[in-house]
């Protein structure tokens, strides 16, 4: 009896101690890493199983993840192997397999564009593909981009070459400043060609993440003392001009018990004559 009670007890214990761990924490632990979404702008959302959270970067990327971005949306994904994914507005991919040790990588694009920064593959049998629901591009180290919209899977290559297949195993070879197309299911790529630069030109900005909140935060980061200066002279700029349009008059902001805090030197005359 005292054994088979005990026996009981540990069993719960272990029972409870499996529900404490949060869901998170869990998934981590079983799931396979395969890299950390970095940036986003302005709303992306990853689905995790039957779970759809957005995304607050950094957060980690784990085998099977879909990362989508809403209109105007961007996301970086940093691959663990080095390699990194700019996902372009109202896309959708999965990170099926990233094996940064065999370099074996699948990515899936349900629709939308991503331009990949691939590192060089040196292992044997590397292995680094996306797929869309008419094509195959696989890579050996290069910068290219790949879209799916209205059933057209569409290649532009900046560095390297791509190989570009449609499901059927009819492939050609795209090298760099070249571009080809796969328009149907059952179509075989196009021949490449060299790519308009207005072509190359778009496809860049399709999947660009950088703006004026990001171009702040790495100047502060940068330059935390001259930052610091730009906004107590901001700062100091506002009550001036608030001074000034009161008449030159200043009443400082009282504390909670209703005295007034001491009063700011140089704050209480406003503007010269004539300014």
């Amino acid at each position: 009896m005292i054994r088979n009670r005990a026996a009981l007890w540990f069993c719960v214990a272990i029972v409870v101690a499996a529900m404490a761990v949060p869901p998170d924490v869990a998934y981590a632990a079983a799931a396979q890493h395969a890299g950390t979404i970095s940036i986003i702008l302005p709303k992306v959302e990853l689905a995790r199983g039957a779970q759809t959270t957005p995304v607050k970067p950094p957060t980690p990327v784990y085998w099977g993840d879909v990362v989508s971005t809403a209109h105007m949306a961007r996301a970086r994904i940093k691959l663990d192997d080095g390699s990194v994914l700019n996902v372009g507005s109202d896309s959708s991919l999965t990170v099926v397999k990233h094996d940064a040790s065999h370099q074996q990588t699948q990515i899936n694009i349900a629709y939308g564009e991503v331009r990949s920064k691939v590192v060089h593959l040196t292992k044997p049998g590397a292995k680094f593909q996306e797929r869309t629901p008419t094509g195959v591009a696989g890579v050996v180290g290069t910068d290219f981009d790949l879209a799916y919209i209205d059933t057209i899977t569409r290649l532009v290559v900046f560095k390297g070459t791509v190989k570009f297949c449609n499901l059927a195993g009819q492939c050609v070879m795209v090298g760099a400043g070249q571009m080809s197309t796969i328009r149907k299911k059952d179509s075989p790529p196009d021949p490449p060609i060299v790519a308009p630069n207005e072509d190359l030109l778009q496809a860049g900005r399709n999947t660009e993440i950088k703006g004026t909140h990001h171009g702040v935060i790495k100047f502060v980061r940068k330059h935390p003392i001259w930052s610091t200066i730009i906004v107590a002279g901001a700062v100091g700029t506002t009550i001036g001009l608030v001074v000034g349009l009161n008449g030159g008059s200043y009443t400082p902001p009282t504390s909670t018990t209703g005295s007034p805090y001491p009063p700011v030197p140089g704050r209480g005359r406003g503007f010269p004559p004539g300014n």
